[in-house]
């Protein structure tokens, strides 16, 4: 999660603690282990650095970190299991 023009990266860092009081899965910031495998997808041409990576285990998770990003005007990108062309997530503003 990062914000709008990329100036939520900070907010989205320091706002961390207030999704993980009501998520369940990992949420990862740089420096965390596990981050620099977590953010990478196959192309390697891709190299994004977001402020947040929310690891949902249910919908609660999806909610909640899509909640999180809506009311700090953060830029999500989501990923699963299949993929998109070319093969990337698609960043969206949460509204």
């Amino acid at each position: 999660m990062n914000g709008a023009g990329g100036s939520g990266t900070v907010a989205a860092a320091g706002a961390a603690g207030a999704l993980r009081e009501r998520f369940r899965g990992d949420l990862l910031q740089p420096g965390d282990d596990g981050y620099q495998s977590a953010r990478k997808i196959w192309n390697g041409a891709i190299d994004k650095r977001p402020a947040l990576i929310a690891r949902c285990t249910g919908v609660a998770d999806v909610r909640a970190a899509v909640q999180f990003a809506r009311e700090r005007n953060l830029v999500v990108a989501v990923r699963g299991g299949a993929t998109t062309s070319p093969a990337r997530p698609y960043a969206t503003k949460a509204s």
